[in-house]
């Protein structure tokens, strides 16, 4: 046989010999993998992670706690506003503005109505607090006739007093620390409005069900979804809930596991005759285990996802799986089992130590 086809014959059996080696590797490591992918299945269905949601939620009522944290700016022009009279926090340029010519919707004398409907952009400033415990919750209700009304109340110590930017180049005015807004439909000689609030913070959407206030939720959707970095394509749609009439969707602050804020928006359209009871458009984003939903007064239900969309969905589970089924096939087809990586590992690295010495003896006698 001639030199060359020698060498060549060993670099073919040291090609072997590695790849024996790198099966059997993977055969001896293939226990390791199985439980490693139990621990991370149990891991997954044990833990309490937070998914990220939507809902979209038609209702005539809903409640919201902002966070302190965020400053939150509402556009208020068109509205009437009720502020307590004698509120040491109130400016005094509130005298200037005026007041309603028609009835004042304010709920009783102890509180002072303005007509904001002459000033351009008006703007109510919920100021931001990052070191008190304190916030401002707004109520919010739509009216038999098309109207939207909101109440806004603060309550804690070192409150900021809520904030009026008349527009333009005008100082801020104090409102102090509540506040009522009424937004009348316009007339019918005027185009139809839009109005947008913005929010950040925890709250509800819809209420029980109540002879005494026949406000409720009308129907709505919530989603759950993958975390957009565990998806290659993104967020990916986990599951969905309907929301039935009646319902009430309970939006937390910070989920137990660690979520972040509910962040969403409040949409509501004010027309001039309305063919239909109005509603307002609840849009809300956030994270959190799981979403409450209590129907019909109950204690409800949390709405999460099953045991198989956690494994299925969850990225670690799923990528070991993939692995592990993966390498079982590879093996399957390259060899038989019987024949799948001979020998023990120490023989076969002995093996190949001593076929690589050999080749590169072949190595050094050729190119001398």
């Amino acid at each position: 046989m001639s030199e060359a086809g020698a060498r060549e014959i060993g670099f073919l059996q040291l090609l072997d010999d590695s790849w024996n080696l790198l099966l059997l590797a993977l055969r001896t490591s293939l226990p390791l993998l199985v439980i490693a992918l139990v621990g991370l299945v149990a891991w997954a269905l044990l833990s309490r992670q937070p998914w990220p949601f939507s809902i979209e939620a038609q209702s005539e009522h809903a409640t919201l706690l902002l966070t302190p944290e965020l400053e939150t700016n509402w556009r208020i022009d068109g509205a009437l506003l009720c502020i307590r009279a004698g509120e040491s926090s109130a400016s005094a340029g509130l005298d200037e503005l005026p007041a309603p010519e028609a009835d004042s919707p304010c709920p009783g004398r102890r509180w002072r109505a303005f007509d904001l409907r002459g000033l351009s952009e008006a703007t109510l400033r919920l100021p931001a607090m990052p070191r008190i415990e304190a916030a401002y919750s707004v109520r919010l209700d739509v009216g038999d006739d098309g109207s939207l009304a909101l109440q806004v109340s603060g309550e804690g110590d070192g409150l900021a007093p809520l904030e009026l930017l008349p527009g333009g180049a005008a100082a801020p005015l104090e409102l102090g620390h509540a506040a009522i807004l009424h937004f009348p439909p316009p007339g019918a000689d005027h185009p139809p409005r839009r109005i947008l609030l913005p929010f950040a913070g925890a709250g509800s959407i819809g209420k029980d069900v109540s002879w005494r206030e026949p406000t409720l939720l009308r129907g709505g959707t919530v989603s759950l979804y993958t975390r957009s970095d565990e998806a290659a394509g993104g967020r990916d749609l986990v599951t969905t809930a309907a929301l039935l009439p009646g319902d009430r969707v309970d939006l937390g602050q910070r989920s137990r596991a660690g979520g972040s804020a509910t962040k969403g928006f409040v949409h509501f359209d004010l027309l001039p005759a309305p063919t239909e009871p109005a509603a307002m458009t609840v849009v809300a984003l956030g994270e959190a285990d799981a979403v409450q939903i209590v129907r019909f007064g109950d204690q409800g239900y949390s709405f999460s996802p099953g045991l198989l969309a956690r494994l299925t969905r969850h990225s670690a589970v799923s990528t070991w799986a993939v692995l592990l089924v993966s390498l079982l096939g590879f093996m399957s087809i390259y060899k038989d089992g019987a024949e799948l990586g001979q020998g023990s590992f120490r023989e076969r690295r002995r093996r190949l130590a001593a076929d690589w010495r050999r080749w590169r003896g072949g190595q050094g006698d050729a190119d001398a």
